[in-house]
């Protein structure tokens, strides 16, 4: 202790006690805020970046809802398919024919040309099916079937194939 006070601490010293806690406070609070700030920065840039994706995600929104503004209501491509399921064509033992007379719907329909054979789609009752599965051409046979049981009723899954094409396998 026999080291002098530095010079710029006597005037301190020599303050009032009111001022010495309200500078330390000061101090305090500002290293407080300093270690508090670096705390929050990670958490801030994190909102910077969710908020910039948001914006991203608002716009491919708007861009979709541009593109499916392009496109028909929905009603009038309801009846554009629903039209051309109506279709009847006048061939006999034709399955759209069968189909339609059983009250079936056409779901999907894929014609393959190697090897022969037609993948469908379609929604049909349990007894309309059979009926339709008597009917099937003697140039055809299923190569694989799948019935799943939905909301809307039975949906069929049939592959087609061409007798000709499974004899020559």
């Amino acid at each position: 202790m026999d080291k002098p006070l530095p010079d710029w601490l006597i005037p301190w010293l020599a303050r009032p006690g009111w001022q010495l806690l309200a500078v330390q406070w000061l101090v305090l609070t500002g290293v407080g805020l300093l270690a508090y700030s670096g705390l929050i920065s990670g958490e801030w840039q994190q909102w910077e970046r969710l908020d910039e994706q948001h914006q991203q995600l608002e716009l491919q929104v708007a861009a979709r809802q541009q593109q499916l503004n392009q496109l028909p209501p929905l009603a009038e491509l309801e009846l554009r398919l629903g039209q051309q399921v109506l279709i009847v064509p006048d061939e006999p033992g034709d399955l759209g024919a069968q189909l339609y007379q059983l009250g079936g719907r056409l779901l999907r329909f894929q014609q393959q040309e190697k090897p022969a054979q037609q993948k469908i789609r379609l929604q049909l009752d349990y007894g309309g099916l059979l009926r339709l599965l008597e009917e099937l051409p003697s140039t055809r046979r299923i190569g694989q079937m799948k019935i799943e049981r939905q909301p809307e009723g039975l949906i069929t899954q049939l592959t087609l194939v061409s007798s000709e094409e499974a004899l020559d396998e």
